[in-house]
């Protein structure tokens, strides 16, 4: 999915291999899905899960390891982040997050909870596109109903969706049909819209939804051979705050890329970044 957000995120991120995105709202996401993942393993089990109570417990602790690893991750990138972004980042209030977190747990265990009887818990699945090319991911979350459940998380109330013509969704859907042999019986993306004043679970939801495969394993082609073929554009306007320097973690090697060009940009970059990646591993 990185690729339809950002192709040049791409190119940083697996070409290269410059893992930097060190963000604190990532890390509470991270942590309320692990709370979540944890909560439903145990209801598959035993068809009640963790209280309320021990689901906050669990998120706190899971919360603050991952905020352990943000620290490491924030030191390793902080050399080649822009002034903004990190003052952006330092503005993040850790306290104010867990609180709004907490109630966000609330409402989604009274509004959400009682009707998802959980079948499929983070299933990973792969399936062929073509000889030597394979797509695989794992689905959170599916209840009993076939319907399969996304988890995510927001500050505000998101835009009205068509989640038909989610790409990722699509692909689950496929593996969704790998795994049981049978198409869902809907999809549902369900936020947390944390808030310590209003928090709230906002749904979309599609009944008896259809993917037409072919086309999706026809784009996925696509994308791999503009790939192959070096096709990297960030197709965000200018002014978007997702390319600006507060937000882009990458923004410093987006300015490099449109100055000197792909071909001058990886001869520069990409023996620099290669001998990082080999040290990574080799720790």
């Amino acid at each position: 999915m990185t690729y339809i957000r950002c192709p040049e995120h791409w190119l940083f991120r697996y070409r290269l291999g410059i893992r930097r995105q060190p963000r604190k709202v990532f890390k509470r996401g991270f942590a309320l899905h692990e709370t979540l993942q944890y909560h439903f393993e145990e209801k598959k089990k035993d068809g009640k899960g963790i209280s309320l109570p021990e689901a906050k417990e669990f998120f706190v602790a899971s919360f603050k390891n991952a905020m352990e690893d943000y620290q490491q991750e924030l030191a390793e990138a902080r050399p080649f982040l822009t002034r903004e972004y990190l003052s952006k980042e330092k503005q993040v209030n850790v306290p104010d997050m867990v609180d709004a977190s907490l109630k966000g747990l609330e409402v989604y265990f009274k509004q959400l909870n009682p009707y998802i009887k959980p079948d499929l818990i983070e299933q990973a699945f792969e399936f062929g596109v073509e000889p030597g090319l394979t797509v695989g991911g794992r689905i959170d979350l599916t209840d009993k109903s076939g319907v399969i459940h996304e988890l995510k998380t927001s500050k505000v109330t998101p835009n009205k969706q068509d989640i038909r013509a989610d790409a990722q969704i699509a692909i689950y859907q496929i593996g969704y049909q790998t795994i049981t042999g049978k198409a869902p019986k809907g999809i549902s993306k369900d936020y947390i819209v944390v808030s310590k004043t209003n928090p709230r679970i906002v749904r979309f939801k599609v009944v008896h939804p259809f993917i037409n495969k072919q086309s999706v394993l026809r784009n996925i082609l696509n994308i791999m051979n503009a790939i192959n073929n070096n096709v990297f554009y960030c197709l965000h306007p200018a002014e978007s705050w997702i390319c600006s320097k507060e937000w882009c973690p990458y923004y410093r090697e987006h300015q490099q890329l449109k100055k000197l060009g792909f071909e001058a940009f990886m001869a520069k970059y990409a023996p620099r970044y290669s001998s990082r990646k080999l040290a990574r591993q080799r720790r």
